[in-house]
């Protein structure tokens, strides 16, 4: 093997590893677990919370305080003094009944508003529930947990028999229409059968005159 291909070479030293630049600057910065995460805008998504916070905090209680405030405007009521030529609900009059104060509950015996405290309403329970599950899920989203936050409308894509019907009613694909085929008297049919004969008969014998006048021609 020597003689034929002579002697192997010997393999090249390896490289030694080097150590880094002790003045080695990277683009990344170190990690922080303390420091928040900013927007595409540049701004503190702490600073885009206490923002939102206080806004929200100028819209709790603007159902409750919106007699207040319409009250309190001089161009749309009347002063103290001229009570008696405001609108009570009946005639120009000075409201007589019991002012109620604020809350649900004090509502039973407001004779402007009906409503039944005894039954739960299902509807602005179902948002209340909405609202938590929805803070619950922001919360852990702000502390890094994962967190499936799932699209309404892939949830009613997703179900169904995925025939893409709505209401259970499904067009057809084809409509057909058939007719009744009109009654023929029998004696009819013969006739027509026996008149058809004589045309297929016609028929033959002029392809046959056709076949002789070619051959002919070929001759």
């Amino acid at each position: 093997v020597f003689q034929g291909c002579g002697q192997p070479k010997p393999a090249p030293a390896l490289r030694s590893a080097r150590s880094a630049p002790e003045n080695f600057n990277t683009r990344f910065r170190p990690y922080n677990p303390e420091e928040r995460p900013t927007t595409a805008a540049g701004t503190s998504l702490d600073r885009l919370v206490t923002d939102i916070k206080e806004k929200l905090k100028l819209s709790k209680k603007v159902w409750s305080a919106l007699p207040y405030t319409i009250c309190k405007d001089e161009s749309m009521t009347a002063g103290a003094a001229n009570e008696e030529e405001c609108w009570n609900g009946h005639s120009k009059a000075r409201y007589l009944p019991e002012i109620m104060n604020d809350g649900l509950t004090n509502q039973i015996n407001n004779p402007e508003v009906d409503v039944d405290i005894t039954r739960p309403d299902t509807f602005i329970r179902q948002q209340i529930m909405a609202l938590r599950v929805m803070t619950n899920k922001l919360k852990n989203a702000y502390n890094g947990n994962d967190v499936n936050f799932q699209d309404t409308s892939d949830e009613s894509s997703g179900s169904g028999s995925g025939s893409g019907c709505m209401d259970d009613v499904c067009p057809t694909e084809f409509e057909f229409v058939t007719t009744e085929a009109p009654a023929v008297d029998p004696d009819r049919r013969e006739v027509d059968s026996s008149a058809a004969q004589p045309s297929r008969s016609l028929l033959s014998g002029s392809l046959v005159c056709v076949a002789l006048a070619l051959q002919r021609l070929c001759r």
